[in-house]
């Protein structure tokens, strides 16, 4: 079987990709998209509608959907998230930009928090079930939990901007436990 060919869509999705990763989400704009994937900007307007949603269409696009592991193991389910997390951070090109990008666009804040919050709710799930069979005390502040679970690796590749070791993860996931557990891990 042949691969599935690229539409349209695909081709100014990866042109917007390629020229954040080049050179940031301020060079990006329909017409230099429409120059780039040579599909014409009233295609792309009528699609997307502006220039903020191709972004975030983009961005999504590259985002994987996280999973909700159940496994009965809080360990186990934390360190496969992660483990997507850490794929993902470590095969994205332009997160870096796009982060630097929203803090001065409150457009592009707004489509990055509505993403933050549905990626949020797949480790609230994990967190909130080990709460519930005792993993995790019951008064375990989840968000402050997701927070200091998914920040050594945001700030690696973000300041850093290195690849993150996934050997890195288990240690980040068996110190939460710990202080956050009835029993050490």
């Amino acid at each position: 079987m042949s691969p599935r060919p690229r539409t349209p869509e695909d081709i100014v999705l990866q042109a917007t990709i390629d020229l954040i990763a080049e050179q940031g989400v301020s060079v990006v704009t329909v017409e230099a998209v429409a120059e780039r994937s040579g599909v014409s900007r009233p295609t792309i307007y009528r699609h997307w509608g502006s220039r903020d949603r191709l972004i975030h269409a983009a961005f999504a696009r590259i985002q994987q959907a996280l999973t909700d592991p159940d496994t009965g193991s809080l360990r186990d389910d934390l360190v496969g998230m992660l483990c997507q997390l850490v794929i993902y951070l470590n095969h994205i090109r332009v997160f870096p930009s796009l982060m630097e990008a929203s803090v001065r666009d409150p457009k592009l804040a707004a489509l990055r928090d509505e993403t933050d919050h549905e990626s949020r709710l797949a480790y609230t799930r994990v967190i909130r079930r080990a709460i519930d069979r005792g993993d995790l005390l019951e008064e375990t502040d989840v968000e402050l939990f997701i927070d200091l679970l998914i920040s050594p690796f945001i700030y690696r590749r973000v300041t850093g901007q290195e690849k993150i070791k996934p050997a890195s993860i288990t240690p980040v996931v068996d110190a939460l436990i710990a202080a956050f557990s009835r029993v050490a891990v």
